[in-house]
């Protein structure tokens, strides 16, 4: 039987994961109420963690005996099952051993966590990139809606968030793209998007370049998360200097349904 432990500072975070980038850049400080880790079996650590939208759910991190002791125990999975968490996330090659103890269905996806403490490279087309204001909030969630339908980007939907853009000669949104502070404070990109017509031209690293060397320069890193699938996006995110510091699967409660059972 391992030794189950209660997680309740940033910095017991950080040891439990030796100063994950995860736990330093994305949760850190903004740790927002008690976890679970163990040691003496395998080594993970389980915390809440607030989606990109605020949303309130968990994230595990740590190796795969690890966060099998953990779920193994039923004090874990009740407590994630009515903290009033709506998601959880888990290392993709580990997730199945979540699902060996906790059934969440398969509402969700997989989506790459990357981050970056380098000024990126000067991007062409920076030149053309220009703030955006709360005034341009419909304005900027009409163009998402019509050119990248299913990112996470929410224009202007809470306190903190910088967007910026590219328009044509008579104003119209060619490109945008925003960030906003993780429960750590490290600015972290969404929205990034090209008039569909005009990508691959370089809008989106002129866009991403901005935003990126700003971040890095005003708080010394940055970061973003991204479809797993998008490939095209990720060679753009290389080249401007980010590192993928987790690939996460995440599944997603039905609110509308009771919690599921935990598996025997």
């Amino acid at each position: 039987m391992s030794t189950l432990r209660r997680v309740t500072t940033p910095d017991e975070l950080l040891r439990l994961t030796d100063g994950h980038p995860v736990a330093v850049l994305d949760i850190g400080s903004g740790l927002s109420g008690p976890g679970w880790s163990v040691e003496d079996a395998g080594r993970a650590v389980l915390v809440p963690r607030r989606s990109d939208h605020g949303v309130p759910g968990a994230a595990v991190l740590g190796d795969e005996a690890g966060i099998d002791a953990l779920f193994a125990d039923a004090r874990v999975r009740e407590w994630f099952l009515h903290s009033g968490s709506r998601h959880l996330s888990a290392p993709r090659e580990h997730q199945h051993v979540v699902a060996r103890h906790l059934d969440l269905g398969r509402r969700g996806g997989d989506w790459d966590w990357m981050w970056t403490r380098t000024a990126p490279p000067t991007a062409p087309g920076e030149e053309r990139v220009v703030p955006l204001h709360p005034g341009d909030r419909e304005e900027a969630t009409a163009f998402l809606a019509a050119h990248s339908p299913t990112t996470h980007g929410q224009p202007f939907a809470r306190p903190g968030q910088r967007w910026v853009g590219v328009r044509d000669a008579d104003g119209a949104l060619l490109a945008c793209g925003g960030s906003e502070p993780s429960e750590a404070g490290t600015p972290t990109l969404a929205g990034i998007a090209v008039a569909s017509d005009l990508r691959r031209t370089g809008l989106g690293a002129a866009v991403t370049a901005v935003l990126t060397r700003e971040a890095v320069s005003t708080t010394g890193a940055c970061a973003l998360g991204m479809f797993a699938d998008n490939d095209a996006a990720r060679s753009v995110y290389e080249r401007l200097g980010f590192t993928t510091g987790m690939r996460w699967r995440s599944r997603w409660l039905d609110t509308q349904a009771p919690p599921p059972a935990p598996r025997a």
